[in-house]
């Protein structure tokens, strides 16, 4: 690990120690984190093809905005449980915007104007792709959560193998060892039909 990242561990854990107590500290925290937030809030809107109808700037906010509004009594030890859970929000964000969009595509409280059939076919296609995802996370969830949590850092933040190491606290080769079961797992369980 590398001086800057551990400084940088130290200040976000002192952060969040100081929550609540110290004014500003959440602003600092906000300022310490938000281009990890960012890139993981980047590239799941590059995943997703999610042209402008989900801004990476808006997809960081409400994330943001969510861990600490929803977990306000939340204590947050330290920079791994805090991506853990900006993980977290930004996969329900991105679930939540795919429901949306399909539910808008069914007719619900949207207004008909004229697009691309392309551009439609090709988002549809995206956000079924996202709820089919979400639905075999939870499935998987079911049998083992230390997997499911695995895949959705993945899928739905980008994280690399060695990110997830650091943040589940476990050697390289054994998230890759986990990864390939997870995902053994995931292509049967995807090429199911219904």
């Amino acid at each position: 690990m590398s001086t800057d990242n551990s400084e940088q561990q130290t200040q976000v854990t002192q952060l969040l120690e100081r929550l609540g107590t110290s004014p500003g500290s959440l602003g600092r925290l906000a300022e310490a984190v938000y281009e990890d937030i960012h890139r993981l809030a980047h590239f799941q809107r590059y995943q997703m093809q999610a042209g402008e109808t989900l801004r990476t700037t808006a997809l960081v906010n409400e994330a943001f905005l969510k861990v600490f509004r929803e977990g306000g009594d939340l204590s947050i030890t330290n920079r791994q449980h805090l991506m853990r859970l900006m993980v977290i929000a930004i996969r329900q964000i991105i679930v939540d915007h795919a429901r949306r969009h399909l539910a808008q595509k069914r007719g619900g409280d949207a207004v008909h104007v004229e697009l691309d059939e392309g551009q439609v076919a090709a988002s549809h296609e995206d956000a079924t792709r996202v709820l089919d995802m979400e639905a075999a996370i939870k499935r998987l969830d079911e049998m083992d959560e230390e997997l499911g949590d695995l895949v959705a850092a993945r899928f739905f933040a980008g994280y690399t193998t060695d990110e997830l190491a650091e943040l589940t606290g476990v050697s390289r080769r054994t998230v890759q060892r986990q990864l390939q079961r997870a995902n053994a797992w995931l292509r049967f369980e995807l090429d199911q039909p219904g």
